[in-house]
């Protein structure tokens, strides 16, 4: 079954866009706007601002307001999606149906955080929010245990998400093969997103539908060639294998970098992909902060040797 969509579809690979701030920390628009163009002049198929990494907790509703029209107005052949992600419902349904309105094509939503929902709210908060949209949107649901608390299982998807109509696709953070595994069993009525762009090598064969792109920005080409080798099932090529062997060594690093763990470094990490390709990124919003300077040599030599295949490639 394919995935119906009012506006450009949900698939392909999903490039976080960093939110550039200026010296103050405020909001460097005209930064925003010429990473989507040039993901866009790069053909990756969708830009996805206000993701986790993209530090989605960071604006105020006039901020989120101004992102939101400035990355809309920006795409025209990427789809546009935009995070909606909130501590509360309420604004979480503000941010998406602000999105809908100013023309996103796509919101990504995790549930509330601060305070763990329990398992059986979660269909109840996505029909909220499919309540209020006028049904032109297409929602992502984002799952990720480490923010809020909450494991959406495969039975809470089969049971009450995957009939919901904005519902359209999923990224799921829940590294747990069994589990991510059943949910890749939904990918005829959903689109499965794969959370980085590593696992689209096996996410693919069981019926995956895009990847989130992170390493992406330090290798563009190369990653979409990736993509579209996965997608045709040339899974088993020799460039389709070195690069897959090359994406686990690269991302095992980048998690790694000494002294900044991953989970509290997200949006440092993403701003220093995007500057590896020299791209504009700016300061990281307090309290969270850019990379130290062995951090940053760590991780330039991290993607070098996917840098080489991508030169191999321009």
């Amino acid at each position: 079954m394919t995935v119906h969509f009012e506006r450009k579809p949900l698939e392909g690979i999903h490039a976080l866009s960093p939110l550039c701030l200026d010296e103050n920390y405020d909001i460097d628009h005209d930064g925003i706007r010429s990473n989507v163009e040039w993901l866009e002049d790069q053909g990756v198929h969708s830009v996805i601002q206000f993701a986790t990494m993209g530090q989605s907790m960071a604006p105020s509703e006039a901020e989120f307001d101004a992102v939101t029209d400035t990355v809309v107005d920006a795409a025209d052949d990427i789809a546009c999606v935009v995070g909606a992600s909130a501590q509360n419902q309420q604004e979480a349904i503000r941010r998406a149906t602000y999105a809908e309105a100013a023309g996103a094509d796509g919101t990504m939503i995790e549930l509330p955080y601060m305070i763990p929902l329990q398992q059986e709210w979660v269909g109840d908060f996505y029909r909220d929010v499919d309540d209020a949209l006028n049904g032109d949107i297409g929602v992502i649901v984002y799952n990720y245990p480490p923010a809020t608390g909450v494991d959406i299982t495969p039975e809470t998807w089969r049971e009450e998400l995957v009939d919901i109509p904005s519902v359209k696709a999923v990224k799921d953070s829940n590294y747990s093969t069994p589990h991510y595994d059943r949910i890749l069993g939904l990918s005829d009525r959903i689109n499965v997103i794969s959370s980085y762009d590593c696992p689209f090598w096996h996410d693919s064969q069981l019926g995956g539908k895009g990847f989130i792109g992170i390493l992406t920005w330090a290798a563009p080409q190369t990653m979409l060639r990736f993509y579209r080798e996965c997608r045709d099932g040339n899974h088993h090529d020799d460039w389709t294998m070195r690069v897959n062997r090359t994406l686990a060594q690269v991302w095992g690093d980048v998690s790694s970098l000494p002294g900044r763990p991953i989970v509290s470094n997200s949006p440092a990490i993403l701003h220093a992909l995007a500057e590896v390709s020299g791209r504009p990124a700016g300061e990281v919003r307090p309290p969270y902060r850019r990379l130290d300077d062995e951090a940053q040599t760590a991780l330039v030599e991290a993607v070098e040797p996917l840098r080489e295949i991508e030169r191999d490639l321009v």
